[in-house]
This record gives structure tokens, sequence and C-alpha cells, in this order.
């Protein structure tokens, strides 16, 4: 091996460790409480679970904090047009294939078929904007606990293995319906909205430890993006990230001008924020229109 790539090696396998002692900043709280509480019940039953949501609200960090609260490694992919049965289940490696055939050991698994085997918790994210024939390959897995692996055969599922579908809702743009089918074999609905203020604030607080956030600038934050959520020109409103990424932007201008977040520099880390974080109707520029919002909402200095 080459000095790089020793080098590349160790410092992969530091952050290895580092993420395998991350621990999962979350709210479990009121809304997250109870979704985390029915997770549980979900899988006791063996019924398979749907969180339903807009982008944003903690959806997959709620498997997260499930999957590590359970000893459990969490595998996941986000459903997108490209996305096709092999993403799910794997596929071999060509290269193996020639020197060692369809083996095992040339086979290369996907996550769903890797939380099969090890018996983790598998997310799916956004599993409507999955095609059809992609979420028809995944009802024997769903219904049956098995998968054919083709060349290698059909497995059982570890006991352990607990799949959850999480969507944005239908309505937005770019999500498809689910199947029939697969529709079927979902059968608990766990919805997710917003969080009350003061939980969102705190939310807030947990993922902006290193920071000293008055209760002025967190009020003020959580204006600017509950705003968004209410106003009929925005198609996509500000996420609970949208609130902590504004709340980490301004505090990091506060340090770098050495002073306290004050109004300017939290309408000008707000705008920097939300130009990228909402999606207007067709017809507004974005920039003059968040400049308004931003003005609107915190007021003069």
């Amino acid at each position: 091996m080459t000095s790089e790539s020793v080098l590349f090696k160790k410092s992969f396998e530091e952050r290895l460790a580092a993420a395998s002692r991350e621990k999962v900043r979350i709210v479990i709280k009121e809304q997250y409480a109870d979704a985390f509480d029915v997770l549980g019940d979900c899988e006791n039953a063996h019924l398979i679970p749907g969180l339903i949501g807009p982008p944003g609200v903690g959806k997959t960090l709620l498997l997260r904090a499930y999957a590590e609260k359970t000893g459990r490694d969490l595998y996941w992919i986000t459903g997108d047009e490209g996305v096709r049965p092999s993403h799910l289940t794997g596929a071999f490696n060509p290269s193996i294939v020639l020197n060692k055939g369809f083996t095992l050991e040339a086979f290369e698994p996907g996550p769903l078929l890797k939380s099969m085997v090890y018996g983790g918790v598998f997310g799916l994210n956004e599993a409507n904007r999955l095609s059809e024939y992609v979420q028809n390959s995944l009802l024997d897995p769903f219904e049956e606990g098995s998968i054919n692996v083709q060349r290698l055969g059909r497995i059982r599922a570890h006991e352990n293995f607990f799949p959850v579908l999480t969507m944005n809702p239908e309505e937005m743009s770019g999500a498809h319906r689910l199947s029939e089918a697969l529709r079927d074999r979902i059968r608990v609905w766990i919805r997710l909205g917003y969080p009350r203020k003061e939980t969102e604030i705190e939310i807030i607080k947990v993922n902006c430890p290193e920071y000293k956030l008055s209760d002025t600038a967190l009020e003020k934050i959580y204006g600017l993006v509950a705003t968004t959520r209410t106003s009929t020109d925005i198609e996509i409103p500000a996420s609970i990230r949208a609130g902590i990424s504004i709340a980490r932007l301004a505090s990091e201008m506060a340090k770098r001008n050495d002073k306290k977040v004050d109004h300017q520099l939290l309408s000008d880390a707000a705008t920097f924020v939300l130009v990228g974080a909402l999606r207007f109707r067709p017809g507004i520029d974005a920039e003059p229109a968040v400049n308004s919002l931003v003005r609107r909402v915190l007021g003069s200095s």
C-alpha cells in the first residue's frame, strides 16, 4: 500500500469510530414521543408503519433514534425515479464474478438485504417517490419477511428486521401515490407535523449546544420559519432544519464580529438560509420575496 492509502485507511477507520460514538440529537416529547412509542408497538405486533410528514420535520431522525435506542443499525435509502430493485437488494460485482463466478463473495448487498440479514431497522425515505415497479419489489420482504436473491437463493429475514416507510405528503410536487399492493402492507400510519413553538425552539437549542442564543433571538427565528408555513405564496416552507441553520449561521457571524446576535446579523443569516430553503409559487422571485418576509417579520432594528 502507498503512504497515501495507508493514511486514508487510518483516517477512514477513525471516522468510522467517531460515527459509532455519535449520539442522535433529538427531542423525544409530544408527537415525537407518541410516534416513538407507536413504532415500538408496531414492531412488537409485527406491523409495518409509515411515517408521514413534511420535509425536515424529523422522520429520519426519529428512525435513527429508534434504532439507537433498540441497539441496532439503521439501513436506509431515499426513493426517487432512479432507484431500482438492485439498489435495495444489491448486485454482483462484475470484476469478481469474472474470477469467482456468481458466488456470495462476488455479491455486494444493498441496505434492504443488509437489514434483513443483520436484523436492523430499514428506513425507506420518500417511498412514494419510487416507481410502482420498485414499490412492488418490496412486497415479499414486507409481507413474508423473505427475499429471493438472484443466483444465490431465498433468505428468511432476521427476527429483528423492522422496515419503516417515511413519506412526504402526497400532494407535494414529485410524489407519486403508493401502489395499492404496497399500501396494503403498511398497516399503521403515523403523522408528524411541525411541532409546537416551545418544542421547536428546544430542538433548535439542542442542535446548537455550542452557542448561547438569547430567548429573544430564538423567538425571532421561530417567528420567521413559522410565518413561511402559513404563506399562500410559498409552496415548500421552512423546515426545522432551516431554523437550526439560521441559528447556527447567525451565531457564527456574531462570533466572527465579536458581538452578540443582533437584529442585523439575524436578518442577514435568515436571508442567506431562506433564499434556498423556500420554494415559492411560479412567477415569484425568491430573493426579493425573502427580503420582504424578513423585514415584515423582524421589523426594523
